[in-house]
């Protein structure tokens, strides 16, 4: 997971996808980091986003960096992700 971490810090700026309703929703994120091998992104519960991941957990992630990029998704974030780069 260190290298998921690694590959979004050096990407800066990477795409976090949600869904509201049936509306795709996408923003921009900038920091991840690492604990006990699982990568966390943070928010706060004030946000749209945070309400959400409350009703739909299904998220992708996706980044770019020094012409490589990386897309993780996840169905349920509390359990697992899966992940393709290039």
């Amino acid at each position: 997971m260190s290298q998921v971490v690694d590959f979004l810090n050096e990407a800066k700026t990477y795409y976090f996808a949600t869904v509201e309703g049936d509306q795709p929703r996408v923003r921009p994120f900038n920091a991840a980091m690492e604990r006990n091998g699982k990568v966390y992104l943070g928010t706060t519960n004030q946000k749209k986003v945070y309400q959400q991941l409350l009703a739909n957990s299904k998220v992708e992630v996706s980044g770019m960096a020094k012409g490589k990029w990386i897309r993780l998704t996840c169905n349920d974030p509390l359990k697992s992700c899966s992940g393709h780069n290039e």
